[in-house]
């Protein structure tokens, strides 16, 4: 007992809610773009495009609002040519890939050129401010634990409970529309290329803002590939949550907070690095199979109805 109220601090949980962060802007975003029927594998690129930009408007303008903004405006702008391509038949899986390994490269181009950062690129910034909450900050654990984090903290929260509160509006229903049957919802007079760029468009702003959070709210640098592979982790968590508002936030926490819990073991015991930095990649390949046993699985179940229901037509 003694060795669980040492191991889970409040500290540690204050690392898990921020390791969660970016994770959960990148699962909203993933959702968000497969509720309208387009699988969006480019996660990774829009936060990359939002950490850099993002580090670039603020080192600019000196104003965290200016830079979160144009971190947003960029990864929507992504999303655009994501839209753009879609609405002319490219294959999404391919141009994701691409817009992956493009920017990831095509940042560090930039880095070299503009700031001659040879690995690691560091202004003279100041990151977004912690925020007390009124009243939790007065409460010693609970303060440590929900209170004085950045905002961007915050604005992921906010987005998961605005994620879905959509669905209670018309627009939110068109979406899952789209998404269910694109066919049917053009007959009932949807425009089913609109509710899809629109859905790229935010789901690229909201992606971007998960890398701002790594450069603008925290870290206050860019490095090559800084997002080590976040953007895909948060597709997972929207493949584990069913692309489901209600599951979005606890599929998110459970990534970070297996991060957290990999850097207090770290710290704290004497097991290999390769053992405890193992952890975050055992919880996401535990996490794919069940969500591929949960595929197999459905497809039998569909399979088996389609069987029935197929019998009594015969039979009748």
């Amino acid at each position: 007992m003694d060795f669980l109220t040492s191991f889970f601090t409040p500290e540690m949980f204050s690392n898990g809610v921020r390791l969660t962060t970016p994770i959960l802007f990148g699962a909203i975003a993933s959702a968000l773009s497969s509720r309208a029927g387009v699988l969006n594998l480019a996660i990774e690129a829009k936060m990359l495009v939002g950490a850099f930009v993002g580090l670039i408007a603020l080192s600019m303008s000196g104003s965290s609002l200016v830079a979160v903004i144009a971190a947003a405006l960029a990864g929507a702008l992504t999303g655009a040519m994501m839209a753009g391509a879609h609405r002319i038949g490219v294959d999404l899986i391919i141009f994701a890939i691409g817009l992956n390994m493009l920017f990831l490269e095509l940042s560090v181009y930039l880095m070299r050129v503009l700031f001659g950062g040879t690995g690691v690129w560091k202004p003279d910034v100041d990151t977004l401010p912690n925020i007390q909450l009124p009243i939790l900050s007065d409460i010693p654990v609970i303060s440590t634990m929900f209170s004085g984090y950045n905002g961007l903290v915050y604005l992921a929260f906010l987005l998961a409970i605005a994620y879905g509160v959509l669905f209670r509006f018309r627009s939110g229903r068109h979406l899952l529309a789209v998404g269910e049957s694109p066919a049917a919802a053009l007959s009932a007079g949807i425009s089913v290329a609109k509710v899809q760029t629109w859905s790229l468009v935010g789901a690229g702003a909201v992606a971007a803002l998960g890398g701002a959070f790594l450069t603008v709210g925290e870290l206050g640098l860019f490095a090559r590939d800084m997002t080590e592979g976040a953007g895909w982790i948060a597709i997972t968590a929207a493949l584990l949550a069913m692309n489901r508002p209600i599951f979005i936030v606890p599929a998110a926490l459970l990534f970070g907070f297996s991060d957290a819990v990999a850097i207090r073991l770290q710290s704290t015991t004497d097991l290999p690095n390769a053992v405890v930095q193992g952890i975050p990649m055992i919880a996401t390949l535990a996490v794919l199979g069940i969500v591929g046993y949960r595929g197999v699985r459905a497809a039998q179940t569909y399979r088996a109805s389609r069987t029935r229901r197929s019998l009594r037509v015969t039979t009748a």
